[in-house]
Order: structure tokens, then C-alpha cells, then sequence
């Protein structure tokens, strides 16, 4: 007898999908919401710095090697280089005829030093005087003039470096970056003479270096001196040139970054001196991140109206469908010959109310069994067949489902249940222990294809046979490669991105299987622990078939003859290793 105890604290089904599907809906995407706007809002604040900072860097360091090269070229002018000898010795050279060949090689070679530089523009010699001797380019006059403010850079090793300043080219309106190198001259010939060499960036190069778009932003550019003055700026209201930046310059000497009432101000030191500030405005700064949090709303929004909508269907479909079987349910009277119950057109409900009417009928041919007891006996047989699954059930079940999946066009579902159906006869057939290889091996790759059905596709295997083993007809004990591949499933790789391989070779008269995967590997205790007792493990996971069933068959049918190691490493994976006699000969 059955007794049914009832509380007060029951909660009905409706109150409870109610709570469930609200909690569903509601909860992810409050947490979701919350722990993304946070999450996101510091990643995209830091990334957004870390950006600037980097591109900010990457600027320093083209400029510093823009500078650097530059450097490195005006010493072919100077007394160091080739050019610059040919200079001192023009100088020096009382002969006509030497002083013309020499011109001639001077210019030569000053346009080659710009022909090997293309990111050079303007390069000349002048004396003190602003005369220019020798250009590649023609000059305006007065191209030293500086307009009242100064644009000297910084001095390195005896080197000036200005800019940006307008360039020295007659037909050019353009910012330049430019090097000036005095150049020594023969005290012989004129003693209170000093001459320069004048070189400078081209356009092309000055846009590159100071480009804007390479931080994704909208940005302004302020350029200092060693001195801490502006030089250069995009914002000369806020940052005038000529001046300095007082407090904000004191306050960037503590950090790389600051933050003032409009803008932040990102600051870079070169060793050479000179030091290079972008400045961002706030509302700039901010915009992507506002941009990115109305898409973030839009779409919390649109996710709540979805989840909403479809926690409505789900309510649909599960709570009608219920409450309609329960009130057919209420109307039956298993004594009488009632209507069947109707269907919902849902397929799980409309099994469950399929059963009830056979339950129902099955109610009823008991009553008039109990009733006679001729037919005792066989309502017994009938009750105790409710309690058995015999393979040929479990067949014909597999077919009809084969069959209504086809009907209806779930090519997956048939498919997947062909495969099943395949696997579960290998299983269940019962002639002899064992099977041929290629047998064995089709029931594996069944078992295999059935799995990553299963894990959709995360997993790989591979297979590598010798082509004799492949072609032959030996004979292996039943279940013995399928346990092993199942092991290194449940207890060796993580599904997402595993590979499992199976190779099979032939050594003289004994047949070589290595079965291997990349997985998270396991210690020596575990190797014990899982070769031991794992039957209770296994019952859970697969088809329950485990290692000490491999090595209680090696055992019945090879005796000693036969060797089976494990071999793991954490994090490097498990290798096994399965060395049987050859049953029949090749």
C-alpha cells in the first residue's frame, strides 16, 4: 500500500514554472548585464589607455628614429663623411679646376644622400651669413627665420634639431622636422667663416609621424623642448606656442598621465631631450565607450523582450498541455470503455498521453484478469514483461523511431540513430568472444562518430593502420579497443579541442595498438586508482565497459602473452599500449 503524504507547504506546478522561467529570464541577464558593464567599462577604460600609451610610444620611437637618421646622414656632410671631405678640401683648394670637379661631386653626392634617405626633403650647405653653397633643392630666403618663436627642439652631440617649422623649400607651405651640423672650415682661407649643414623631413614623412588616425581617435598633438616649452601644438588656444605648461608639466612629471577638468594628457620623454604630449578630450574619450553602453542597453533590452516571449511558449507548451492531460486525465474511468485521450500535437506530451491510454487499457484488461483465475498465470507473464527490455524491443523501438524521423525528415535523428542502433547490436550479439579486427574497428568508429555527435564535433580521432593489418581476417577478443578510446574521452582530454589516436602495427608476430590523446594527463595514483575498480565509475558514462574488462579478456585469451601499460603525463596527455599475439597468420 502507498501512502501519500501531503504538507502545507506544497507549491503547484503553474507557481513553480512561473518562478523558474522569470528566474531563467531575469537572472542571467542581470548578472550578465551587471558583471559585463563593470567588467567592460574597466577593460575598455585600460584598453583605451594602454592603447594611446602604446601608439603614444610608438610615435616617440618613429620620431626618435626619424631624428636619429637624419643624424646619421648629415655626418656624411660633415668632415666624418665622403661629401663633407670634399667640402673642407672645395674650401681648402685654391685650383679652378679642382674647386669645379669637387662642385660637381659635392651636388652628386648630395642628391644621392637623398636618393639613399627618402624620407629626407631639403638638404643644403650654408655659411653664417644664411648663404646657401650647395642645395638639392631650391631654397626661399630667409629659411633659418624663425617668426619671433622659437622651434629649437633639443641639442644632441653637437647636433640642433628643430621643428616642426615650415620647411625650407621655396615652393613648399609644410611642417618639417629639420637638423642643423656646423661643418669645420679651413682657417687657411677664412678664419672667422663657419659653415652648417641643413637638412629636414619631407612632407610625407612629417604626416606620418604626427598621423592622428593611428590611435582611432580623435586627438591633438603637443610637442616640448628641453626646456619644457611648446614647440609645436594642435590646440593653441589651450595650449599656446611658445609657452609652457606650468602646472599640468609639473604634475606629468609625477606619471605618464593626467587628467584635467577637459582633457587627458598622455606624456612621453625621449632621451634626446624633447618630450611629446597627446591630449584627448573627455567627451571624446568617452564617446565609443557611451556608444558601445546604448548597443549594450539595446541589446539587454531586446534580450529581456526574447527571453520573455519565448518563456512564454515555453509556459505554453508545458503548462497546456499539462493541464489539459490532467483534466482528461480526471474525466477517465479505467472500469468503463472511455475516449481515448486527445493529443496536444507536442510529441513528448502526446507520447505521455499515448501511455496513459495504454496504461488506461492495460488497467482495464487487469481488472477482468483479476477477476478470472484461468488467466492469473498469463496477467503475471504480462506484468512481468512491463519490467523486461530485450534487444529485440529495443531493435523494433529503434526502427519505429528510425522510421518516424524519416517520415518527418530529422535527417540528424535518423542518422544518429542508425548509429546507435549499429552500436547497440555490436553490443547485445551474442555469438562468441570474439570478433575480427575490422569488425571490432566499424564498431569503434560508430562508437566514436555517435560521441562527437554527442559533444557536437569537439573532439577529434585519427586512425593509422598498416595496410596487412587493414586487409587481414584476425581475430581479437570482443570490447577491447572501445574501452580504451572511451577512457581517453571521459578521463583524459577536456571535449573542446581534444585528439584522440588510434595506431595499429604489426611487429613480426605480434600486433602493436597505441592509443593516445592529448589530454590533462593523470599521476601514477590515478593510472592505480582507475586500473582497480572502476565499475561504478563507468555505469555513469558511456556504455560502462572499462579497463578491467580489457584486461580480464587479455588475461583469458593470451595469458602472459600479452602486455598492457599506461604511460601519462599531467598536462601532456596518456598514452596506452597493447602488445597481443597475432591469432591467424598473414
Amino acid at each position: 500500500m502507498i501512502r501519500l503524504i501531503r504538507t502545507d507547504t506544497n507549491i503547484s506546478l503553474r507557481r513553480r514554472l512561473f518562478s523558474v522561467l522569470m528566474l531563467i529570464v531575469f537572472i542571467p541577464l542581470v548578472l550578465l548585464g551587471g558583471i559585463s558593464y563593470v567588467a567592460i567599462q574597466e577593460i575598455y577604460s585600460n584598453k583605451i589607455e594602454s592603447g594611446i600609451t602604446n601608439t603614444l610610444v610608438n610615435v616617440k620611437s618613429g620620431l626618435e628614429s626619424t631624428l636619429e637618421n637624419m643624424e646619421y646622414a648629415s655626418l656624411q656632410l660633415s668632415m666624418e663623411g665622403s661629401v663633407g671631405q670634399n667640402f673642407y678640401d672645395l674650401l681648402a683648394n685654391p685650383s679652378n679646376f679642382q674647386k669645379y670637379a669637387l662642385q660637381k661631386e659635392i651636388q652628386k653626392n648630395l642628391n644621392l644622400v637623398n636618393f639613399t634617405n627618402p624620407y629626407l626633403g631639403v638638404i643644403l650647405y650654408y655659411d653664417d651669413k644664411g648663404k646657401v653653397m650647395f642645395n638639392n633643392l631650391e631654397v626661399r630666403e630667409g629659411f633659418m627665420k624663425e617668426n619671433g618663436i622659437s622651434t629649437l627642439l633639443s641639442k644632441v652631440n653637437g647636433v640642433t634639431f628643430y621643428g616642426p617649422r615650415k620647411t625650407a623649400y621655396r615652393y613648399g607651405d609644410y611642417d618639417v622636422f629639420s637638423l642643423v651640423r656646423p661643418v669645420e672650415s679651413p682657417g687657411a682661407l677664412n678664419e672667422s667663416s663657419t659653415n652648417y649643414v641643413y637638412m629636414e623631413t619631407n612632407v610625407k614623412q612629417f604626416e606620418k609621424l604626427l598621423s592622428k588616425q593611428q590611435y582611432g581617435m580623435k586627438v591633438s598633438h603637443v610637442l616640448l623642448d628641453q626646456a619644457g616649452q611648446i614647440v609645436f601644438t594642435d590646440l593653441n588656444k589651450e595650449f599656446p606656442k611658445g609657452k609652457k605648461l606650468q602646472q599640468q608639466q609639473q604634475l606629468l612629471k609625477m606619471g605618464v598621465s593626467l587628467k584635467t577638468d577637459d582633457y587627458y594628457l598622455y606624456k612621453v620623454t625621449s632621451e634626446q631631450g624633447w618630450s611629446l604630449i597627446v591630449t584627448i578630450h573627455k567627451g571624446e574619450f568617452n564617446k565609443e565607450f557611451n556608444n558601445w553602453l546604448y548597443k549594450f542597453f539595446a541589446v539587454l533590452l531586446g534580450g529581456i523582450a526574447i527571453s520573455i516571449t519565448f518563456a512564454t511558449v515555453i509556459w505554453k507548451s508545458v503548462y497546456g498541455p499539462l493541464k489539459k492531460i490532467g483534466h482528461d486525465i480526471g474525466q477517465v474511468d479505467p472500469l468503463q470503455s472511455n475516449k481515448p485521450m486527445s493529443l496536444t500535437r507536442i510529441i513528448e506530451f502526446d507520447v505521455l498521453v499515448k501511455k496513459m491510454n495504454q496504461l488506461r487499457e492495460r488497467i482495464q484488461f487487469l481488472f477482468i484478469e483479476v477477476e478470472n483465475r484461468e488467466r492469473a498465470k498469463r496477467q503475471l507473464e504480462v506484468e512481468a514483461l512491463l519490467y523486461q527490455i530485450n534487444p529485440h524491443f529495443i531493435h523494433n523501438t529503434l526502427n519505429s523511431i528510425q522510421f518516424m524521423a524519416r517520415m518527418n525528415g530529422q535527417e540528424d535523428i535518423d542518422r544518429m540513430v542508425s548509429i546507435f542502433t549499429r552500436v547497440l547490436h555490436y553490443n547485445l550479439d551474442k555469438r562468441g568472444e570474439t570478433v575480427e579486427l575490422k569488425e571490432e574497428l566499424a564498431a569503434l568508429k560508430d562508437y566514436i562518430e555517435l560521441q562527437q555527435i554527442r559533444y557536437d564535433y569537439e573532439f577529434g580521432v585519427k586512425f593509422q593502420m598498416d595496410e596487412d593489418i587493414a586487409a587481414s581476417t584476425i581475430r581479437i577478443p570482443k570490447f577491447i579497443l572501445q574501452p580504451l578510446v572511451e577512457n581517453a574521452l571521459y578521463h583524459g582530454i577536456d571535449t573542446n579541442q581534444g585528439v584522440i589516436e588510434v595506431k595499429i602495427a604489426k611487429d613480426n608476430n605480434t600486433m602493436i595498438i597505441h592509443i593516445t590523446d592529448n589530454g590533462r594527463g593523470m599521476t601514477a595514483e590515478e593510472i592505480e586508482r582507475l586500473l582497480a575498480d572502476e565499475n561504478q565509475k563507468n555505469r555513469k558514462t558511456g556504455l560502462g565497459i572499462g579497463l578491467n574488462y580489457v584486461r580480464r579478456m587479455l588475461e583469458a585469451h593470451y595469458e602472459n602473452r600479452y602486455t598492457f601499460e599506461i604511460t601519462s603525463t599531467v598536462g601532456h596527455g596518456t598514452l596506452v599500449t597493447l602488445r597481443i599475439p597475432l591469432s591467424l597468420e598473414f
